[in-house]
């Protein structure tokens, strides 16, 4: 058992120590947990009935605290378009849901599967294309996703995705072709006018 603190701020100094390498969200989970242990109910904010939640989970209040997704509940809810746009989402759901803001480029990899999303082709690409859109800060093992990352994966990504690939060459070759068609046939039209 740890030797008892001798003065009030030896303790604050401990619990600060302890909390200080964690996330918010995991901070906010380890003081509910020890006030709950030490029979503590933490203080309701201010226009929060019983049996209500204003951002904050509360002892003993009959509302369940917010429930985790799942790799498959946040493709529905976000609809990430590319694979890039998959791995920007696979790191906030690290960060946010797993309490791991760190990783490395094959962290995210397993994700895939835990998405039930086929695996990329080229993960190394399509991960390097998530750092180039600046959604994730490479740096080996301390990867993180960045704050352009986190507001593009909460915005859903502004509902944009870069199309690409040969079904959409062959989309624009046809645009292309019937634009020249419908051209040609308003010159024959005039000509024909033109000439009575």
């Amino acid at each position: 058992m740890a030797a008892k603190t001798k003065s009030p701020v030896d303790a604050v100094q401990a619990i600060y120590d302890a909390l200080d390498p964690l996330d918010n969200e995991t901070r906010q989970r380890v003081v509910s947990s020890a006030m709950s242990l030490l029979g503590m109910a933490q203080p309701r904010p201010q226009g929060a009935s019983a049996g209500t939640r204003a951002g904050t989970f509360v002892p003993h209040d009959p509302v369940a605290p917010a429930r985790m997704k799942s790799p498959v509940e946040l493709i529905q809810e976000k609809n990430p378009a590319t694979n890039a746009q998959r791995i920007a989402l696979f790191a906030y759901h690290r960060e946010k849901f797993e309490g791991e803001p760190r990783f490395s480029r094959a962290d995210l990899r397993s994700y895939f599967g835990k998405a039930k999303e086929p695996p990329p082709a080229n993960y190394d690409r399509d991960f390097a294309a998530a750092v180039r859109e600046g959604w994730i800060h490479e740096d080996g093992a301390e990867s993180y996703l960045t704050s352009k990352g986190l507001e593009a994966v909460e915005a859903g990504f502004g509902g944009k995705a870069r199309p690409r690939g040969r079904a959409v060459a062959k989309k624009k070759a046809a645009k292309k072709k019937a634009t020249k068609k419908k051209a040609g046939k308003s010159k024959v039209g005039r000509k024909k006018s033109g000439g009575r």
